[in-house]
């Protein structure tokens, strides 16, 4: 009898197994090569099906050290079409293609090479290993009425939303470019509960410390990565300042508020003397007086028997941490260190201490003394300084008291190649 059993089951059960994969043929009636294709469409058809453009907001490197920046973009067929709020003129667009393409889940990647949209991946002469920018991203999802597709950077891991927009684009990155202007400046303050306490935006960075209100209590202290809006600024996440969670900031006249009116950021303009060495200031051979000039171009005979080039140089700390003329020398870079005091608002007197960070040292005994001849080497100078902009310098300019031909004006912009300018 058992084998009688045993032989009825033998002889069913591949015929159970047939039935039951003939039902799985028939529920899954496409390959998953087809299905993933049929998925890449479908947002293919998203991208390009809506009539205007979409906004990202656009966050580089790991840690978002760059802040955010905006691109908003068109898609059609196979084509991309990007405006950039970083363009020397928001009205010009620049068009490659893009792919989806299936790798672990759909993939929105920008293949080829679109000067805007690449802008944070390709290395230049300070970043040989560019900025961490992604131009690939992940496809996450999107939202159940399409109106935003959730992306995150392959190379970064950071989150990203493109947006649906129904605006003017050269009107809006004009905004917002006005919003960041206005809000420019040496320092800031942020004040809470009518306190004022230590904050600072640089590169769209937000950083900011709060004095505690109890002696022996700790500081609260905060960063965040944001983007300028139209309107104000948006941030990478939600933050917590003070107990309350905030994810933007309004702009009014010449400050950031925060939604319920407790948090305002505003702007400080520091003594214009204190700005100067406090900040990084870059050095032009056309903008040296007629007295610096010939100091200049022995330091280029130096680069020449070397067989270098000056990159960029500049006063400023920002290196080594201590103030002086730094530079870069065909990737060789140095600082000699400066001596000074500040007078007034206005006025400082500074002098070489015979010291040097890096390869300083040895470029200057090589020759780089020079350059330091009209700044002050074996005897101090003091020069008055005016500046473009009271606000929000741009160019810094120092007066000799003691030479009116020793006239030098210093940029707050990265001057590259200097003896070219």
């Amino acid at each position: 009898m058992k084998r009688i059993i045993y032989l009825f089951l033998c002889l069913t059960l591949p015929a159970a197994v047939q039935s039951c994969l003939i039902e799985e043929k028939d529920i899954f009636e496409e390959s998953a090569v087809e299905r993933v294709e049929a998925y890449l469409n479908s947002y293919k058809t998203l991208l390009s099906s809506n009539e205007d453009c979409w906004l990202l907001e656009y966050y580089a490197e790991e840690e978002q050290s760059y802040g955010g920046y905006v691109y908003i973009l068109k898609f059609e067929d196979e084509q991309v079409t990007a405006y950039f709020q970083l363009a020397e003129d928001c009205s010009r667009t620049v068009t490659s293609y893009y792919n989806l393409v299936g790798d672990d889940g759909p993939v929105l990647t920008f293949d080829t090479y679109n000067e805007y949209l690449h802008y944070f991946a390709t290395p230049n002469i300070t970043d040989y290993e560019a900025l961490h920018g992604d131009y690939e991203f992940n496809v996450m999802g999107k939202s159940d009425d399409g109106s935003e597709i959730y992306l995150r950077g392959k190379k970064t891991g950071n989150s990203m939303v493109l947006r649906k927009f129904d605006k003017d684009p050269v009107e809006y990155l004009n905004a917002v470019n006005s919003v960041s202007a206005a809000m420019s400046a040496p320092g800031y303050e942020m004040t809470v509960g009518g306190t004022a306490h230590s904050c600072s935006i640089s590169g769209n960075i937000l950083q900011y410390a709060i004095a505690p209100s109890e002696e022996g209590a700790a500081a609260e202290e905060g960063r965040m990565a944001f983007c300028y809006t139209d309107t104000g600024i948006v941030f990478y996440e939600p933050i917590e300042i003070a107990g309350a969670e905030y994810d933007s900031f309004a702009f009014d006249t010449d400050h950031l508020v925060s939604p319920d009116g407790k948090i305002l950021i505003s702007k400080v303009i520091p003594p214009l003397n204190q700005l100067f060495v406090q900040s990084d200031w870059y050095i032009a051979y056309s903008t040296l007086g007629s007295y610096a000039k010939p100091y200049f171009d022995m330091v280029q005979s130096v680069e020449a028997t070397l067989g270098e080039e000056l990159i960029w140089a500049f006063f400023g700390s920002s290196l080594y941490g201590v103030w002086g003329f730094n530079f870069n020398s065909s990737g060789y870079g140095g600082c000699l260190g400066y001596d000074y005091q500040l007078e007034g608002e206005d006025t400082i007197t500074m002098m070489f201490n015979m010291t040097g960070q890096g390869n300083g040292v040895w470029y200057h005994n090589e020759g780089f003394a020079y350059a330091l001849m009209p700044f002050g080497y074996s005897s101090a100078k003091t020069f008055v300084l005016t500046s473009d902009n009271d606000d929000n310098p741009t160019e810094i300019t120092l007066t000799d008291t003691s030479n009116p031909a020793n006239v030098i004006t210093l940029h707050s912009q990265m001057v590259a190649y200097p003896f070219e300018n």
